[in-house]
């Protein structure tokens, strides 16, 4: 069993290999590309683990792009009371879901 802890966008995400994540919307990437990240945290793999401070250098992290999709839409109401005054907003924030291949 392979993990690993990447650093993306400022947040930690613990990763194994071969499962699809929901990471910060990626721009200028289409389905089918390969990503690097090489802000990795953590680096597991049979048994033996590497720890970087802050980030191991030698090591790289390979992911493919599955899709970008848009999340549920998250309604929001703003009223002022005795005003007369009610407005709705709607907001459906976009994601990269990503599979992680293997690691350089």
């Amino acid at each position: 069993m392979e993990y690993v802890i990447i650093q993306i966008s400022g947040k930690q995400y613990f990763m194994e290999l071969n499962k699809w994540y929901d990471i910060d919307f990626i721009r200028d990437v289409k389905i089918g590309d390969i990503v690097v990240f090489n802000k990795v945290l953590l680096f597991y793999k049979n048994g033996m683990v590497q720890l970087g401070f802050p980030f191991l250098i030698n090591i790289n992290i390979c992911a493919e792009i599955l899709r970008q999709v848009k999340n549920r839409k998250i309604v929001v109401l703003k009223t002022k009371p005795k005003k007369h005054y009610t407005r709705t907003q709607g907001h459906r924030q976009k994601f990269t879901r990503i599979i992680l291949k293997n690691s350089i």
